[in-house]
């Protein structure tokens, strides 16, 4: 299992569990994203779409009072059908365990992203220029 303990903590902090690699930062982690049976993530919009455009199932838990997370993430993933949200502080061991459970390994058919942003944007710019 990999942990993704990010810059605000300290990865010495987290235990040192067998089977278990705690890292701070991870280059390419979509890399890692794409290859994972199950994410569980903060709920930042970057780390939920990836896991959503490489069709991974995952949990993730918005911040409480962050008005990106809690409602523009949030209603993003819910318009693909991505991923499960739960909430920090009423969520338990066991019903984390409980929907790790249900999640891992599942077939997910969450609806394609787009790709074609870059095209899309180069096109406005150009129609602004003429």
């Amino acid at each position: 299992m990999v942990v993704v303990a990010g810059p605000r903590v300290d990865r010495t902090t987290l235990p040192d569990v067998p089977g278990l690699e705690v890292h701070s930062y991870v280059p390419d982690l979509y890399r890692q994203l794409a290859a994972c049976d199950l994410a569980v993530v903060q709920g930042g919009l970057t780390t939920s779409m990836e896991l959503t455009a490489a069709g991974r199932p995952f949990l993730y838990f918005p911040l409480r009072h962050h008005f990106e997370q809690s409602f523009h993430v949030s209603h993003r993933l819910d318009q693909y059908g991505a991923g499960k949200r739960m909430d920090y502080d009423e969520s338990t061991p066991e019903s984390i365990a409980e929907a790790i459970a249900e999640e891992i390994g599942r077939e997910v058919s969450y609806r394609p992203v787009e790709t074609d942003g870059a095209r899309r944007a180069a096109a406005r710019i150009a129609e602004l220029l003429s």
